[in-house]
């Protein structure tokens, strides 16, 4: 119990509010719905992603990205949710994780993530509490490194995309295995 007492007060310093243990938050109807809808999402990426490589080469993926991916998330919100993916080594300003997204992408790459990993808690935010469910995504192949790997063995029209679209990509230097960031699934609690 004391040990509970200080790692919500640890995260309340934090900025991150009480926190339930995981076994705690499995629990809770809300889990199924947000590990389903973070499963829908990778999977809809990675199906879309595969085409448009598969179609018009790794520069139409830069564009799919860009102009669909990010809204497959959206797709799946529901009142009060927030599904989107997140990561530490941005592309898009958007993917900025918040102050609980940054703590859990933290210890996905401190413990070496693996693809069956993830992270689901509870968080209080303004008074209201909060499922909080992450699911990494990790760099499954080579594919990936076409626009996520090292610039200098990328497609020219790609790094000049990658360039002129995302002045500030940090989302290079990958290789297979990394930790590339998270689907996040916010869902507000009512009890």
């Amino acid at each position: 119990m004391r040990t509970r007492m200080s790692l919500t007060l640890i995260a309340t310093v934090l900025g991150l509010s009480a926190l339930l243990w995981t076994q705690d938050a499995r629990s809770l109807p809300e889990y199924a719905q947000a590990r389903d809808v973070a499963r829908q999402v990778l999977e809809e990426s990675r199906t879309l992603l595969m085409k448009e490589l598969a179609s018009k080469g790794a520069a139409g993926a830069v564009d799919a990205c860009a102009a669909v991916a990010l809204d497959l998330g959206r797709k799946h919100e529901a009142a009060g949710w927030r599904v989107r993916r997140v990561s530490t080594r941005l592309r898009n300003p958007a993917d900025a994780p918040d102050a609980y997204e940054a703590t859990v992408l933290g210890r996905f790459a401190a413990d070496g993530v693996k693809p069956e990993a993830e992270h689901v808690g509870v968080s209080t935010e303004q008074g209201k509490r909060y499922l909080r469910y992450l699911k990494p995504i990790v760099i499954p192949g080579e594919l990936c490194l076409k626009c996520h790997g090292d610039p200098a063995s990328m497609d020219p029209k790609v790094v000049e995309i990658l360039r002129s679209r995302y002045p500030q990509d940090r989302a290079t230097e990958h290789r297979v295995g990394d930790l590339r960031g998270a689907v996040s699934v916010r869902i507000p609690l009512s009890k």
